[in-house]
């Protein structure tokens, strides 16, 4: 028989339980896009190691006021600073802001994530002052070497890229972090250009001579920071159609 509580009510139960299992896997749909969107803020465990580290050392000495975009700014007014000391051949000085100018980059980092002080603007700003501060160190002291023309013509490109790109993603709100290939290579061409300067204060040529080789092995990891960023842009657009 046909009745309200029959053959009519098994259709519904059928007919909602369709309904769920499509709604279901529409959600799940959903949340694969967004999680591709809008990556999990997952931080590693070296990271979280050297944020609660330079937290230790140097972030209790800055005031809550400071931001990490202060630190950021402050990267590239101390550029121009290093240049001068270069110049006047007071080297001991430049090396010495060199290590300051470094040391925001590290500073500015794990003050933005340890107080939650990540914003579009400074992801933005932090890479364009640390390539712009290596270009101009490396144009100074190392220009006759193969790698350091190689990795100048290579930081012309990325300061073209980032400039159109950052563009692009603050107009979206959006912020791309750099890989963990990215912020090696950071740490391993600041190192290469403290011991290229300490080379020629001390003359030591062996130094200057393991400056060159960091700097092969950090142009390395730039092409493989720019083939993974590639790979995610890629990826994400496959996922998105």
């Amino acid at each position: 028989m046909f009745d309200s509580y029959g053959t009519s009510a098994g259709v519904d139960r059928i007919g909602s339980a369709q309904y769920d299992s499509s709604m279901e896997n529409y959600s799940e749909r959903v949340d694969q896009r967004e999680s591709v969107a809008q990556p999990r803020k997952v931080t590693p465990a070296v990271q979280r190691f050297t944020d609660n580290l330079v937290t230790r050392v140097f972030l209790w000495a800055f005031p809550v006021w400071v931001r990490p975009n202060h630190l950021t700014i402050l990267r590239l007014v101390l550029l121009p600073v290093v240049l001068v000391l270069l110049y006047v051949d007071l080297r001991w000085w430049a090396l010495g802001v060199f290590f300051a100018a470094i040391c925001t980059d590290f500073i500015d980092g794990a003050m933005a994530r340890t107080r939650d002080q990540i914003t579009n603007i400074g992801t933005f700003l932090d890479p364009v002052a640390d390539k712009l501060l290596v270009a101009g160190v490396l144009a100074w002291i190392g220009h006759e070497y193969l790698v350091v023309r190689i990795m100048l013509a290579y930081v012309a490109v990325e300061l073209v890229v980032t400039a159109i790109g950052g563009s692009i993603l603050l107009r979206m709100k959006q912020a791309r972090p750099a890989n963990a290939f990215g912020k090696t290579k950071m740490v391993v061409q600041s190192i290469a250009l403290f011991f290229f300067l300490l080379s020629a204060i001390l003359d030591i040529s062996t130094w200057e001579t393991i400056s060159v080789y960091l700097l092969w092995l950090a142009l390395a990891l730039a092409l493989v920071s720019g083939a993974k960023q590639i790979q995610g842009i890629v990826e994400k657009r496959r996922l998105r159609k």
